[in-house]
């Protein structure tokens, strides 16, 4: 504006500043959940009990990597639960007597899934002179059938009192609920459910989890949350095409979001196994699902902890050799030839590694790259993505082309820093190279180039030495 009265005219021009990048280690996960939230927007979870007060206890058990992952290091967790209408709840059913008929309880899990196949109850009515009887209700999970998980002691059988053990469950138990067949009486008397505390608790039966195409449709949700870098879905299939169909969404997922620069790396793990695993079904799903952006771990169950040991890292950091935190044992331990193969085939080993316990044995994805180098290069995408979006909309000048180079290569310049990026050995490459340009038809079109080179850091896997013996 042009100044009439003889004066000062002063503009502001704010430079312009870069957002910062987000925190590495976000993880992603599919699968069934106590509560149904699969209409409402993702929102990230900073701690499992926070993680458990949003989808319900029960979501702990549903999804067991979330809590492995949090225990060894994950910052944060991202839930796209599948809803309530994917797979189905295990159940049983109780005998109860009332008014001299048998009536059927059931006792359902919390939350849709095969997890649920791995719960059973005992429940037990104990008569108490001069009272009326009391019923406990005891809650297994997984095989150990000795110790309970949850106790319920001391419940009632009318339903006018405030413990009747019907709605205690429901109320207290974070793995199951009890309801009776509709259309039948209350429960007035509790016989001739389980008298022998020494009878085997009844097992949950028919949970089954979501299709692999649920799954899937699943995944799409985590799309739009762009702070996710890693990704897995949580189920307890045990046939190797339905795990491998899960396993192959996940990698099409992180692949695609490597398209529009929301780089991800998915995770997944071979199939479950009384003693030996299988190792010629393992092979040939690392085989499927051959990816620098996917990670298959072994043996079946640990995925979780792998997920937060990698999270807890810096980004450019190896995971080769880092401890598992809360893994006291191993339900397998590979030899050095089952190692072999397992790695030849691009699958990351758990194993017990000297002097460091219960550890990640190779750090690798299926295509036989190290995960850090994998990381990194993510981590240079997402910068580019990050500062070349502010620009988007300003002049296409030789001084907005400059400080966009100029911009992205502090950014660079803060990685090399770190180690994240490195010069070649022989020091003839930098760590890095930008160049910003735009030619005459690309200027036409609004269009600028950014062309990056970077050489991210790697890791010592191997070391050989050479001892020369002289006889003096």
């Amino acid at each position: 504006m042009s100044l009439i009265i003889p004066g000062v005219s002063i503009s502001v021009i704010r430079e312009l500043v870069p957002r910062p990048l987000g925190a590495t280690g976000i993880l992603g996960i599919v699968g069934p959940a106590e509560h149904d939230l699969s209409a409402q927007p993702l929102v990230a979870l900073g701690s499992l009990q926070e993680f458990g007060e949003t989808f319900g206890p029960a979501t702990v058990a549903s999804l067991p990597e979330v809590k492995q992952a949090f225990a060894n290091g994950l910052r944060q967790v991202v839930v796209a639960n599948t809803p309530a209408n994917a797979g189905a709840p295990a159940k049983a059913t109780v005998k109860v007597e009332s008014g001299g008929s048998q009536y059927d309880l059931t006792v359902e899990a919390r939350a849709n899934g095969a997890w649920g196949n791995a719960i059973s109850v005992r429940v037990l009515a104990r008569n108490v002179t001069g009272a009326d009887p009391a019923v406990d209700v005891l809650v297994f999970l997984g095989d150990e059938k000795n110790r309970p998980v949850e106790a319920h002691r001391n419940l009632a059988v009318s339903t006018n009192d405030a413990l009747y053990f019907i709605n205690a469950i429901n109320l207290e138990s974070g793995l199951i609920r009890m309801k009776q067949v509709l259309g039948l009486p209350p429960v007035a008397k509790v016989e001739p459910m389980q008298h022998n505390p020494e009878a085997a608790p009844l097992p949950l039966t028919g949970g089954a989890d979501p299709t692999p195409d649920e799954y899937a449709e699943a995944l799409t949700r985590l799309e739009a949350f762009g702070e996710v870098d890693m990704v897995t879905a949580s189920h307890a299939m045990t046939l190797e095409a339905d795990v491998t169909a899960v396993w192959a969404a996940v990698r099409s997922h992180c692949d695609r979001m490597s398209r529009v620069a929301r780089n991800r790396v998915g995770f997944g793990e071979i199939l479950p196994a009384k003693g030996k695993p299988d190792f010629a079904a393992a092979l040939r799903m690392a085989s499927t699902v051959v990816s620098e952006r996917f990670v298959m771990s072994a043996p079946h169950g640990y995925m979780g902890a792998v997920i937060g040991t990698i999270a807890d890292l810096d980004y450019y950091q190896s995971p080769t050799f880092k401890p598992l935190a809360g893994v006291a044992s191993l339900d397998f331990d590979f030899t050095d030839t089952q190692l072999e193969s397992l790695l030849k085939a691009g699958v990351l080993p758990v194993d017990r590694v000297a002097r460091k316990g219960i550890a990640i044995v190779h750090g690798i994805t299926t295509s036989r790259e190290q995960i850090n180098v994998t990381r990194v290069a993510d981590r240079a995408v997402r910068h580019v993505q990050n500062i070349a979006q502010d620009f988007i909309g300003l002049l296409n000048t030789e001084e907005q082309r400059l400080a966009l180079k100029q911009r992205i290569s502090e950014a660079f310049t803060r990685m090399e820093a770190e180690n994240a990026i490195v010069p070649s050995t022989d020091g003839k490459s930098p760590a890095f190279v930008v160049d910003v340009a735009s030619s005459q038809a690309d200027f036409a079109q609004g269009i600028v180039r950014v062309h990056v080179a970077v050489r991210p850091v790697r890791a010592i896997d191997y070391i050989y030495a050479t001892i020369r013996v002289q006889a003096f």
